[in-house]
């Protein structure tokens, strides 16, 4: 057992109000929140066919396969672009990675940090490299190259020795901190269901829960921590505040314009929070044909904005030529 996983004292009063806040749907891959919900659960009402062989999968790799060191995994056909087509040209590569790099270090003035020039071009050369040989080939629904990238950028830049990850999914992003940290480093991977993992760390401690309700962990000292876990932004960030984590991304950080784009999103979002006045507090929309509502009256959001610094991710589309996937963003302590 990993040395920092010791007790942290939680009162069962405690522990009983979380567990009202957040409800783990492990069949699903969900976690409902008070903030928002589809109308009459039509969500899950349709494509029984679809859950019946996901659950299928999950039962032959949990008690199975894994077992043996083997994984059920989508076909080929269901690969993203960026895994699909790609340059092979060398001097091609080197040409967009330079751009890629005085982008990116300019990108980090902005924002107050200085990147080491050799440094950064060595991380985007670096994760061309094992984006390219992964074994984790099927991207949907994790990070994709671009966003992938910034996010390898950052790990290796701050090299953190305690991170805390929240969505595991197929275990990309866990795959990332794994590359860029040092042999010492340690990560604390939370997910309701690791039944998907295509990639496991030996850094890691894996817990198959929400990280609210798990009352053996201690998350003092953390100083890094990824939320790709669609679970509320704002909650996320007050649990970041009271455990002073100095440096947090967070996936899916979408807008009031842009919750209709995902199936389940995190609201509310960091977004949401830093235009809190200029939004709606009610909302409602539609998700491939299911209608959802929100209601995020009442939030406190005075503290985080004010303790935390909020950079969407740069879009590096132009550079890649791969779709920007998903709407991520860095908060760094101020």
């Amino acid at each position: 057992m990993i040395d920092f996983l010791t007790y942290e004292v939680k009162t069962i009063s405690n522990i009983m109000k979380e567990s009202l806040l957040v409800k783990p749907d492990k069949f699903n891959s969900v976690t409902h929140t008070h903030y928002w919900s589809y109308k009459n659960n039509k969500f899950f009402s349709k494509n029984y066919l679809s859950k019946i062989k996901s659950f299928f999968k999950y039962v032959v790799n949990k008690l199975f396969l894994n077992n043996l060191g083997y994984q059920i995994v989508q076909k080929f056909s269901n690969y993203r672009k960026d895994v699909r087509s790609y340059s092979k040209n060398l001097e091609i590569l080197s040409l967009r990675n330079t751009q890629i790099s005085d982008y990116l270090f300019q990108f980090g003035l902005g924002f107050g940090v200085e990147f080491e020039k050799i440094k950064l071009l060595n991380s985007i050369e670096r994760y061309e490299e094992i984006f390219r040989h992964s074994k984790i080939r099927d991207s949907n629904g994790g990070f994709g190259f671009n966003n992938g990238l910034f996010f390898y950028v950052l790990i290796s830049h701050f090299q953190p020795k305690k991170i805390l990850e929240s969505g595991v999914w197929r275990g990309y992003s866990t795959f990332l901190i794994d590359e860029a940290t040092s042999v010492d480093s340690k990560i604390i991977s939370f997910d309701i269901n690791l039944g998907k993992r295509e990639f496991i760390s030996k850094k890691a401690s894996y817990f198959e829960s929400d990280l609210s309700l798990v009352s053996t962990v201690n998350f003092s000292k953390i100083d890094f921590a990824l939320f790709d876990d669609h679970v509320s932004i704002y909650d996320r960030l007050k649990f970041s505040l009271k455990n002073e984590i100095e440096i947090v991304i967070v996936d899916d950080d979408l807008g009031v314009s842009q919750v209709h784009s995902d199936p389940w999103p995190p609201i509310p979002t960091a977004s949401m929070i830093y235009n809190y006045e200029k939004i709606p507090k009610k909302f409602d929309w539609i998700c491939n044909g299911n209608l959802a509502n929100a209601d995020i009256n009442g939030l406190e959001v005075d503290d985080i904005r004010k303790n935390y610094n909020y950079i969407p991710f740069p879009q590096l589309g132009e550079f890649t030529g791969y779709q920007d996937t998903s709407f991520t963003s860095l908060l760094l302590k101020r």
